[in-house]
């Protein structure tokens, strides 16, 4: 799985770099639209300051990334009354499903539900969630919300009935693979996250770095970056 990385307005989520034991709740959410896209959405939240965001997008087609893992996204909170005792905006990862809209009612592609199981489950072996803890934003606040999950209770069991099934199926290797596979890859210099931004600019400048089709093309897994963060820091691109 391919998840593409767009990082979100500053004032749509908290940067707390918590760690991956702080991490114990999925939140699934649904986007109240009619035949939107995930990077539909991507696009929006960095576009727009409205303090509000979740962490990934999906549709039938593609997963994009909007919130770090690490970081917090506003997607569950409530100024009233919560109905689950745990789960919160802090210790949770929201996932927001695209959705359709068929006589006066909302509902999902088997593509979009498939790509957020896979996406489910890799984030559950990632961070140890349970499935128990893979919740409705509906289980939180009682938000009508993912619509279709909630008015029919039975696709929301498949749902579940889908996720432990397919992990349980996995081997541990296809797991590892799983997760190296959907590693965040930025495309564009616009999709570098701030503290790394200035690190990739100035390393084309130096046409030191370069994608395929220049600078449209960069192709930089996360990890990668990290390590040209780290070099340039300790001014090894300074000579």
């Amino acid at each position: 799985m391919e998840i593409r990385f767009q990082q979100a307005n500053p004032g749509n989520y908290l940067s707390a770099a918590r760690g991956k034991e702080q991490i114990s709740y999925l939140v699934i959410h649904f986007t109240a639209n009619d035949g939107d896209t995930a990077k539909n959405n991507a696009d929006y939240f960095k576009n727009s300051n409205i303090s509000t965001s979740a962490h990934y997008f999906v549709d039938e087609n593609e997963v994009w990334q909007s919130v770090r893992d690490a970081d917090i996204a506003w997607h569950c909170g409530t100024k009233g009354t919560y109905f689950h005792p745990y789960c919160r905006n802090g210790n949770s990862i929201g996932i927001e499903l695209c959705s359709r809209i068929k006589n006066g009612k909302y509902y999902f592609q088997p593509g979009t539900v498939e790509n957020a199981v896979q996406l489910a489950r890799m984030l559950m072996q990632k961070y140890g969630i349970a499935p128990d803890h893979v919740v409705r934003h509906y289980d939180v606040t009682h938000k009508n919300c993912p619509a279709p999950f909630v008015e029919n209770a039975a696709a929301w069991q498949d749902f579940k009935r889908r996720l432990t099934e397919e992990v349980d199926d996995m081997t541990a290797d296809e797991v590892k693979n799983l997760i190296a596979q959907s590693k965040t890859v930025y495309r564009t210099v616009e999709a570098v996250p701030e503290w790394g931004r200035a690190t990739v600019e100035k390393l084309i400048r130096k046409g030191s770095l370069q994608g395929e089709g220049g600078t449209a093309g960069l192709n930089l897994s996360e990890d990668m970056l990290r390590v040209l963060v780290i070099n340039d820091r300790s001014g090894i691109y300074d000579a």
